[in-house]
């Protein structure tokens, strides 16, 4: 793979007759797409390239400081519990659009209504459908009334609502179109052009004024850049033509960096999961799963250290977990570790278990993270555990556990995104995943937390979940990955103001 990049970058950059001058002096902080998008709108294109623009450009009702853990005023200066199933807010009366129209309570309304309305076809509308309805009780005054107890309302607040214009949105006849026509908010970054061929480009908002104690501007504009092509990112950050390229895999990072003055690599640490998960039911041919002294073997037969060490690109900066949770993960508390690496141990289960010479299991990755895949199998491979390893794209993935065809998986989970203990088991243990494990503990746990509004008593709930996915090795966390950036000598990544693990384009700063 070096000698391949080390070939296209010097044929690529032969080929540039003029290198691309870089931005710093015209403050425009240029971003390589990896995937084009011409909608900004969370509801309607939810992927993680836009999201770092939609972040800044549109405002949330509130905000989390997952730092200090705590919530804090953003559209609204403060709420109130009127009962589990209420919440009355009151907003500021002096935030305005970018276009200039005032924000007001019916901007809330008009931006709920759309991703309640069963006939909006939004991605994930299901997160919202225990909102029943939404009261307008003056220009800064809501009521939120659901259709049951929620516990984790205000996260939903703080991290999945964005507030649109209502006023622009009401008049549109597909509203789904908003994104793409008019992609007007309150944030401290407003959208100058978005299109598929062109890009995305923001400026900063002068007038932003709803957290400055937070969020502070960083490029006077940033620049989304398509580029599909990964051969062509890499040319042009060699000559200047990017500031950044996110996302990047450690090889390329490497051939990028090494011996250059001029291009860097950042490792950021981040809440993202990879973890090795086992079919604990047997709900395939080969019932060995099901056996926990087998599953306690394999998880006992791999040397998490060393693979953070060696293997997790930023390993150097990666969160040693022991669960599926990280420490800025709302309600995450076990006293139950997972068994300390132990291959004679491993052995000794096995041969308990039935299995003196070993076994073999179907062991499908998710096909960025092989090499950790090839990783842990190669540790089973000296306990006599033979993984048949099947590198897979999210899709197949998805098929195949849909199907009921998993033994054990490894996959990755950016818990970062809606950092919150009752998200982690939806996702984790939920439907379809919850069909591998059938465990009662787990599923009580779910349904107690979901409607426990008092934090330590939601707290000690999930601890038991988390505590049985321990003794029972339905996971073992290998690691957290860290973000690998590429990025000019000009720039640099700082650490979120509100997020622990999640950076967004107002975190790309000029030195």
């Amino acid at each position: 793979m070096r000698t391949t990049w080390s070939f296209v970058l010097g044929a690529t950059a032969a080929l540039l007759a003029t290198p691309t001058l870089a931005q710093k002096s015209q403050d425009t902080l240029r971003i390589a797409i990896n995937n084009p998008f011409a909608v900004l709108s969370p509801y309607d294109l939810p992927v993680d390239e836009a999201a770092i623009f939609s972040r800044e450009v549109y405002d949330y009702l509130i905000m989390y400081d997952e730092h200090n853990k705590k919530y804090v005023p953003n559209l609204a200066k403060s709420w109130k519990r009127i009962d589990n199933m209420t919440m009355e807010m009151e907003l500021r009366d002096d935030i305005k659009f970018h276009n200039g129209d005032k924000f007001e309570a019916s901007d809330i309304k008009s931006t709920i209504d759309y991703i309640t309305d069963p006939k909006s076809k939004i991605t994930y509308g299901s997160r919202f459908s225990y909102i029943k309805n939404i009261e307008v009780l003056s220009p800064t005054k809501i009521r939120i009334h659901g259709s049951e107890p929620v516990a984790t309302d205000l996260m939903i607040y703080a991290y999945r609502i964005q507030i649109f214009n209502g006023k622009l949105m009401d008049k549109m006849a597909d509203k789904q179109d908003y994104g793409r026509l008019n992609p007007v908010g309150t944030g401290i970054y407003k959208v100058v052009h978005i299109d598929t061929n062109k890009g995305i480009l923001v400026e900063r908002n002068e007038a932003y004024n709803t957290l400055p104690e937070y969020k502070k501007p960083g490029a006077k504009k940033y620049a989304g850049i398509p580029m599909p092509d990964k051969q062509t990112q890499a040319a042009q950050m060699m000559v200047g033509g990017v500031e950044l390229l996110r996302a990047v895999p450690p090889d390329t990072a490497k051939a990028l960096t090494e011996g250059s003055k001029d291009v860097l690599a950042t490792y950021i640490p981040s809440p993202n999961l990879v973890y090795l998960a086992m079919d604990s039911v047997g709900n395939g041919p080969n019932k060995a799963l099901s056996d926990p002294r087998v599953r306690k073997a394999i998880t006992m037969g791999v040397d998490r250290e060393t693979i953070i060490k060696h293997i997790v690109p930023g390993g150097h900066v990666a969160e040693h977990v022991q669960n599926d949770c990280f420490k800025a993960t709302i309600a995450c508390s076990y006293t139950v570790m997972p068994p300390k690496y132990d291959p004679a141990g491993a052995k000794k289960l096995l041969a308990e278990a039935g299995y003196p010479n070993g076994l073999d299991i179907n062991y499908v990755v998710f096909a960025p993270y092989k090499a950790i895949g090839e990783a842990v199998a190669g540790d089973l491979l000296k306990i006599g555990v033979r993984m048949n390893i099947q590198a897979v794209d999210i899709s197949l993935y998805r098929r195949l556990q849909g199907d009921n065809k998993l033994e054990a998986w490894t996959s990755l989970f950016p818990t970062g995104s809606y950092p919150d203990s009752g998200n982690i088991f939806q996702v984790l243990f939920g439907p379809p995943a919850m069909k591998y494990y059938n465990d009662k503990t787990i599923l009580d746990a779910m349904d107690k937390g979901e409607a426990e509004f008092d934090a330590d008593k939601r707290t000690a709930i999930y601890q038991t979940a988390y505590n049985r996915i321990n003794e029972m090795n339905y996971h073992l966390p290998i690691s957290s990955v860290p973000t690998v950036y590429v990025h000019s000598k000009d720039m640099q990544i700082k650490q979120n103001s509100l997020s622990a693990g999640e950076n967004y384009i107002l975190d790309y700063v000029w030195k």
